[in-house]
């Protein structure tokens, strides 16, 4: 179940859950684990997500784990990337769940990202400008009139 999930097939995930007796899902430790991380990641509790690696029911579990908080960790960072103009390195340590600066410090270089003054990382240039965004109000205006019609005629 755990490698449905890391795989991202949350379909088959939760069709292999409702397969399962409920008694199984609460009281074995080997359903219960993969289920909590499932419900941490549909709430956003990223930080439950890095605080369950302490608490793994079989040690094969730490490979899967790993690749996990691998993935979250990138989501985070192409967030920050697109959220920021500039954070600071003990921020982005803090908000990516790193425990030593030398791991915060090889995440950035493996993601490009430069430490400047300060001690700030900057992204003011991978960010999309306001202005290059164009919306195509008169295309969406004419789908939206067409789409009341085809529904008028419906009814």
């Amino acid at each position: 179940m755990l490698l449905l999930r890391l795989q991202n097939r949350v379909a088959e995930f939760h069709t292999e859950l409702e397969r399962l007796p409920a008694k199984d899902i609460q009281t074995n430790v080997y359903i219960k684990h993969p289920v909590s991380l499932e419900q941490y990641l549909m709430e956003g509790s990223y930080n439950k997500v890095f605080l369950a690696k302490g608490n793994i029911p079989a040690e094969s579990y730490t490979f899967f784990i790993d690749i996990l908080l691998d993935t979250i960790r990138d989501e985070i960072a192409g967030c920050i990337e697109k959220a920021y103009e500039k954070i600071l390195f003990t921020e982005a340590t803090r908000i990516l769940f790193f425990n030593t600066p030398k791991k915060m410090t090889d995440y950035a270089k493996k993601r490009g990202w430069v430490l400047g003054l300060n001690n700030y990382y900057s992204f003011a240039s991978q960010q999309q400008k306001p202005e290059d965004t164009t919306i195509p109000s008169t295309e969406l205006a004419k789908q939206v009139i067409e789409y009341a019609r085809q529904l008028e005629m419906i009814v």
